[in-house]
């Protein structure tokens, strides 16, 4: 699998471009604001329907233009173009999704579409950030390699939505209480799959999680990614249980104060030390990739399809041997690899790629 031809229409600094990729390393260099990370936001967007920056769907529409378009044409068995419209009116946002020129209802159904694997500079956080974002990363990992999960987790944030309004409800409507009866058994029942689903393939993660960190750290730190679910048992009647005695505290605090959405993954070194409490910047940063490189394994091994890989500005941070070491395994595995950077410098030790450059939002090569 691998993008071949990138179409933006009024998509942030770019009128209508129409860019073309090679199969294997692509750089992408210009000057610092010219416009590079707009063109891997683009493909974020055709393989995840949201941006990865904070914004709004106006924000990446061309100022004085009411709608942008992306085009992704991909060379796939099973598709070949994935179109994402989004037009603002009256302040309303309205998207479409299209495979092959048939409309898409469901995320489930286009979420894993297209194996997109990216890394930019605030990744770090997934390490020594807040416990949500590598809450919400493990989410998307998953979701992008088992339908089901996905599906589930869209009916639990439903239930849970639910749930707690009828927390919020209960001190002005006492009645309604027996309505929490319902709405615990169907929180019981995706609660317990979605953690053994989690429990699943953080295993497989970890396995070369490991190793990763290893060969590009050259530490001899056993990282592991410890997950811990805020239920002791996945089973659905334990969970119910458990749910059920903490229904007291719920109600008082008007939110449902245990479930997957409480859960915990723990990046850990040797001893079982946190590893954020003692690794440096740089630590982090090589913990980061290794992440985004075991996710590419894990993607290949569940689906047997290569990913695109998106790198915005990471290798400038890395010695020239780390350097060396990242695109080597992802030159080995046969993944198209996009790059940005402010020179080709950075990977001048590279044989064979493919040279894009930005000027005046234009794509040249």
């Amino acid at each position: 699998m691998f993008i071949d031809r990138l179409l933006l229409k009024t998509f942030r600094n770019y009128v209508n471009e129409v860019i073309s990729f090679f199969p294997g390393i692509n750089v992408i260099s210009g000057a610092n604001g010219s416009g590079k990370t707009n063109i891997l936001e683009a493909i974020y967007i055709a393989s995840h329907i949201k941006s990865f920056r904070n914004c709004t769907d106006k924000d990446i529409i061309q100022w004085g233009k009411q709608d942008y378009y992306v085009s992704v044409h991909v060379e796939n068995d099973n598709i070949s173009t994935i179109e994402v419209g989004v037009s603002v009116t009256n302040q309303q946002s309205e998207k479409k999704v299209k495979i092959d020129g048939k409309e898409i209802k469901k995320i489930s159904d286009f979420y894993g579409t297209i194996n997109v694997v990216a890394f930019f500079p605030d990744d770090n956080t997934i390490i020594s950030g807040p416990p949500d974002i590598i809450r919400r990363y493990f989410d998307r990992l998953i979701s992008k390699v088992d339908k089901e999960y996905i599906e589930l987790l869209t009916s639990f944030r439903k239930i849970l939505k639910n749930r707690n309004q009828v927390l919020k409800d209960i001190p002005h409507k006492r009645d309604i209480i027996k309505q929490l009866d319902i709405w615990d058994s169907m929180y019981s029942d995706c609660a317990s799959t979605l953690v053994m689903k989690r429990k699943h393939y953080i295993e497989h993660f970890n396995i070369y999680f490991k190793e990763l960190y290893k060969e590009l750290s050259g530490f001899n730190d056993n990282l592991i990614i410890n997950y811990c679910p805020s239920l002791r048992n996945e089973d659905v009647v334990d969970i119910k249980q458990e749910v059920s005695k903490r229904r007291n505290i719920d109600v008082q605090t008007g939110t449902t104060t245990i479930g997957p959405h409480r859960d915990v993954y723990v990046v850990n070194g040797n001893e079982n030390t946190a590893f954020k409490s003692y690794a440096s910047t740089g630590q982090r940063r090589l913990a980061s990739i290794a992440m985004k490189l075991a996710e590419v394994n894990v993607i290949f091994e569940v689906k047997k399809s290569k990913s695109i890989v998106l790198l915005d500005d990471v290798l400038s941070e890395l010695d020239d041997d780390r350097r060396r070491n990242v695109l080597q395994k992802l030159i080995d595995g046969k993944h198209q690899v996009i790059i940005t950077c402010a020179s080709s410098n950075d990977v001048n030790f590279l044989d064979n790629y493919k040279h894009l450059k930005v000027v005046n939002n234009r794509v040249l090569g």
